[in-house]
């Protein structure tokens, strides 16, 4: 018979998710119970709703031995595969399954969980992983954006369902809209999530993020240069508005400056006085 433990739960998030808190031991009997069972592990495949793409080799390899030496302590959650009969399709656990491949196990525990909604598959399926730390953060920023363009998720719903702020989701989604040569340097690690945020307005992002990597900048260092850069490419010549501050000063008496930003289309006019007499007198001509 199935033992059933209490002792490590799935995780906080998962398991509220789950309405379960399982653990199972020793399973030796085919039949469902408290719905638990053994199936062959090739009547299990990958959800379209799993976000992440890459695994590790060598940790598969180490929980591949783990799984040899001790079996799966953590039953795999799934539901019935909707267009083939007798197969059932992974919400939480492709990683446990995988690496039960490689350990040559012919049948793997399971929960099946018909009971679940899309939009609760999408939702457990992507806080397994986070909770484990297993998604890159474009795996991550696109498993937001599929709760909020598959299943109508505001970003607000997404940030209390993952404990996250909504400023937090809304950077990660960001990410998405970065050049795929930017993304790739992410998931392959050579770009962190601070850099990419650092750049992501930039016109010229795809260089910056070149130079990031060929010379090691930190986020402080890029946002220093870009601070610069902006400063003078976005900020017109000093001299640029010169014949028009002069007519100007030279109507109301006063020194004026003109600011213009190119990027932006927009600026500022100074004028500028000693006394309030001057400032009065300003006003009057504004008048």
């Amino acid at each position: 018979m199935a033992k059933v433990s209490k002792k490590k739960p799935l995780g906080r998030g998962l398991s509220s998710l789950l309405g379960e808190n399982l653990i199972v031991e020793n399973l030796t009997n085919t039949n469902m119970k408290n719905n638990l069972s053994f199936i062959p592990i090739e009547h299990l495949s990958p959800g379209s709703w799993q976000v992440r793409k890459n695994f590790d080799e060598n940790e598969l390899s180490s929980l591949s031995k783990s799984i040899k030496n001790n079996g799966i302590f953590q039953p795999i959650v799934v539901v019935s595969d909707k267009e083939k009969n007798g197969k059932y399709k992974i919400v939480a656990g492709e990683r446990r399954w995988r690496a039960a491949q490689l350990a040559n196990l012919h049948e793997v525990p399971v929960i099946l969980r018909d009971d679940f909604s899309s939009e609760k598959i999408a939702e457990i399926s992507l806080l397994e992983n986070l909770e484990r730390s297993d998604l890159n953060p474009i795996e991550e920023a696109k498993g937001y954006e599929d709760l909020i363009n598959e299943h109508n998720y505001t970003q607000e719903k997404v940030a209390k369902i993952f404990s996250k702020s909504r400023p937090y989701i809304t950077n990660f989604l960001r990410l998405l809209t970065l050049p795929d040569e930017i993304k790739t340097y992410i998931v392959d690690g050579k770009l962190s999530v601070g850099h990419a945020r650092a750049i992501i307005n930039s016109e010229n992002s795809l260089q910056i993020a070149k130079d990031i990597i060929k010379k090691g900048l930190s986020v402080r260092e890029v946002e220093k240069i870009l601070k610069n850069t902006n400063k003078v490419e976005n900020t017109s010549d000093p001299n640029e508005y010169l014949d028009i501050e002069n007519d100007l000063s030279s109507r109301i008496g006063l020194k004026t400056k003109i600011i213009f930003n190119k990027k932006k289309k927009n600026g500022s006019l100074t004028i500028k006085f000693k006394n309030l007499e001057q400032l009065e007198f300003i006003m009057k001509k504004l008048k």
